[in-house]
């Protein structure tokens, strides 16, 4: 009797749910306003907790809607319920793309590939999560799974896609192949000429590179990175007057501490410490607790013989990261400079050398850091500091 009664409340649980759950899912899915579907899975879930395309479709939702923490614990859910199912972690993995978690990313377009190889979108998307990560090696190598080994049917898109990442692998003969590739396609645009400045100048070939920058920025005069990039092929030609004329054109548009730092070391080759230190004096007041800056700032201002406050900028920046070795040289300076003071020279120095400091040479070279030690850097003393 007691089984006969169970069968009933059985099927009559079964009746219930086919008149409620599965018509609510199919409203769900008819429907295009994410946050119905939203209110309308939860109540099939609600009344069927182990209806796996609900949680699906609630996720892709939630995605819908930029809950992506929501979204990735329904996908956590539908994992659990279909873990051989390759598509439930390539859904999963780009909702963790979209909330900027590529690592997790990576680890669910790997475990799709491992369940299902042939499927070239699951490659594509663990490429866009090493880019994002800047494993440009390793998203090339998805890249050409995806394309293919020679990319030669590779949409426009998809080209100026991946042409960064080349130039990120160092792949510049596959990047330019790529340019290429894209001129033919009838592309002339500012960024394809940036991205020949890059390889050009990558390549030492600056008077070209300026010549592409210069294209770009022809196309595009109000874009700072075009400016900034033409700046830098200028600088390292030693053109200072134009790198200078770029930078600042580039930080009437787009005033950041990255940039002051940078038109700052131009300053420097010109040996312009105030105008220097002042554009240090930007960068640290927009980024305070940049190391680099403080530490830039305090070498301008020891040009500058302004000694209490070079010593405060240093300091500084060796309590913002300790791991720098830079700084510690730049006190070290500071000390024999300044104070004449043996014991705390060879105290930062020795402090830098415990931080890899390598660049011995410039600690000799007048018109790098060997100003700062002065007769004691020819002593056998020193030497054997540095060499021990």
């Amino acid at each position: 009797m007691r089984i006969f009664l169970y069968i009933i409340c059985m099927c009559a649980a079964l009746s219930a749910w086919g008149e409620t759950a599965d018509p609510l899912f199919e409203q769900a899915k008819q429907t295009k306003d994410p946050a119905q579907q939203v209110e309308l899975l939860s109540q099939v879930i609600e009344k069927s907790p182990q209806h796996v395309d609900a949680y699906h479709y609630r996720a892709d939702a939630y995605v819908a809607l930029e809950d992506y923490v929501h979204a990735v614990q329904d996908y956590n859910r539908v994992v659990s319920l279909r873990p051989k199912d390759s598509f439930r972690y390539y859904a999963r993995g780009l909702a963790y793309h979209k909330m900027g978690e590529n690592t997790l990313a990576v680890a669910d377009f790997s475990k799709a590939i491992s369940l299902n190889a042939s499927y070239e979108n699951f490659y594509l998307a663990r490429a866009r999560s090493y880019r994002a990560l800047e494993k440009y090696p390793a998203a090339l190598a998805d890249y050409k799974k995806y394309v293919g080994e020679t990319w030669k049917g590779a949409s426009k898109p998809l080209l100026r896609e991946m042409i960064p990442v080349a130039i990120g692998a160092y792949r510049y003969d596959e990047a330019q192949a790529m340019l290429s590739a894209l001129k033919e396609q009838g592309d002339d645009s500012s960024q394809l000429y940036h991205w020949q400045g890059q390889l050009l100048q990558n390549e030492g070939e600056l008077d070209e590179a300026v010549s592409a920058f210069s294209k770009a920025v022809n196309r595009a005069p109000k874009n700072p990175a075009w400016l900034r990039s033409r700046a830098s092929a200028f600088k390292e030609m030693g053109d200072y007057e134009a790198a200078l004329e770029d930078y600042s054109l580039a930080l009437t548009l787009d005033p950041k501490a990255y940039w002051f730092n940078r038109r700052g070391l131009v300053y420097e080759e010109l040996r312009d410490y105030e105008h220097a230190r002042n554009d240090y004096h930007q960068a640290v007041v927009l980024e305070p607790k940049w190391a680099i800056a403080y530490n830039n700032r305090g070498f301008a201002r020891l040009n500058l013989k302004d000694f209490p406050g070079a010593k405060a900028d240093f300091e500084m920046a060796i309590l913002l990261d300790p791991t720098a070795p830079t700084p510690y040289v730049n006190l070290a300076g500071w000390y024999w400079t300044n104070k004449k003071d043996r014991k705390n020279m060879y105290k930062y120095l020795e402090k830098a050398l415990q931080h890899n400091f390598e660049n011995f040479e410039a600690l000799f070279d007048d018109k790098q850091k060997g100003w700062l030690f002065k007769e004691i850097n020819q002593t056998a003393e020193f030497k054997s500091a540095l060499y021990k």
